[in-house]
């Protein structure tokens, strides 16, 4: 053990150690949440939903007098990226995105998709993105939400566009039923590393519920089933 005889460098030592606690909090403090975007009768519904590593639900309120107070026939989407200023272990940026899509699973994008899409939502570095543009949403924590105008310069049909306007061969939207819901699947997508010899990969995050009052994760169907089959049993030991 190196024991920091000398004052001044042990009050360094404290400084640096100090820097490095505050810096590393204010990096924890910036990561970037997933932003879910109800799109209605030319308005749109922002509406932040938290770290995408730990999402589960949410509860929302997007019956807005904009929509009609109802979410019936909107569109659906939420858009975000893993991480924004991530690199491979040379130190060359690796493009990614959180997006969502329904029915089928993607099979395919390609890298300068990836980065196009990265770039309109949240660019690696210093960067003039969608996300940049909507601080009030972003950095307002989970459940921060704001309604706009389609046609207003922040919003996201106007920065960022269902296909990423034409970087991914299909919609990340889906449209909410005559019931009010909507099933879709979250999806990120992270570009391949040349240097790392890494492919390109796309993974399935979550299969999402969605209506106008909760964005959530569903309970696994087994799980379910297995309360279901306790349930039956217990009901049968009563009667008996």
């Amino acid at each position: 053990m190196i024991r920091i005889l000398n004052p001044w460098l042990r009050k360094g030592a404290l400084a640096v150690a100090g820097l490095a606690l505050v810096f590393g909090a204010s990096l924890r403090a910036q990561a970037l949440p997933l932003v879910g975007v109800y799109e209605k009768s030319g308005f749109e519904y922002l509406v932040n939903l938290g770290d995408s590593s730990t999402f589960t639900s949410l509860a929302v309120n997007a019956n807005i007098p904009e929509f009609g107070g109802s979410t019936a026939g909107a569109l659906f989407t939420i858009v975000g990226v893993v991480d924004r200023n991530k690199q491979d272990s040379f130190g060359f940026p690796v493009a990614n995105i959180i997006f969502t899509k329904t029915g089928a699973a993607p099979s395919a994008l390609s890298d300068n998709g990836i980065n196009s899409a990265q770039n309109l939502v949240a660019g690696n570095g210093t960067s003039d993105s969608w996300f940049d543009l909507i601080p009030s949403i972003i950095n307002g924590g989970a459940g921060a939400h704001a309604t706009l105008s389609a046609t207003a310069d922040t919003a996201f049909e106007a920065k960022v566009d269902n296909t990423f306007f034409g970087a991914f061969p299909f919609s990340t939207a889906g449209t909410i039923d005559a019931n009010g819901n909507l099933h879709i699947g979250l999806y990120s997508a992270v570009a391949a590393s040349l240097f790392d010899n890494t492919p390109t990969t796309i993974a399935l995050l979550h299969n999402l519920n969605v209506t106008s009052s909760q964005v959530a994760v569903p309970e696994p169907t087994s799980v379910v089933m297995l309360g279901v089959a306790l349930a039956g049993c217990a009901l049968l030991r009563r009667r008996a």
